[in-house]
């Protein structure tokens, strides 16, 4: 189930394993403090083809880590290995896409609210 006004979907990986992700500012900030680079410049970057595995790895870690499960690096890792770098890499673009989308839909929704008291 996805809720994309909270910035929540849920990732599928094989086995029946899935986990609730979250993309919320928090998570995104922690992105970019762990990778030392803006969601802007990361998505930038998975566009490019310049993400590199370990990039892959953090994201979704810490959005699985925001969507209240606890899993480890390691974890991330054998889930990817599992299900390809391709669909790892169209997952990460797929969290990146929620996180961007997440904010114009708030930025859009607190202007109209703006608009509305003047």
């Amino acid at each position: 189930m996805t809720n994309q006004l909270r910035a929540e979907t849920t990732l599928k990986f094989p086995n029946n394993v899935s986990y609730k992700a979250k993309m919320s500012l928090d998570t995104c900030m922690s992105i970019e403090s762990a990778l030392n680079m803006s969601i802007y410049q990361l998505a930038t970057k998975l566009s490019t083809g310049g993400l590199i595995i370990t990039d892959i790895i953090t994201i979704i870690t810490l959005a699985v880590r925001s969507g209240g499960n606890d899993i480890k690096d390691s974890d991330t890792k054998a889930l990817v290995s599992d299900i390809g770098m391709t669909k790892g890499i169209a997952m990460v673009g797929d969290l990146l896409t929620l996180a961007l989308m997440s904010d114009d839909e708030d930025t859009g929704e607190k202007k109209n609210q703006t608009e509305k008291i003047i």
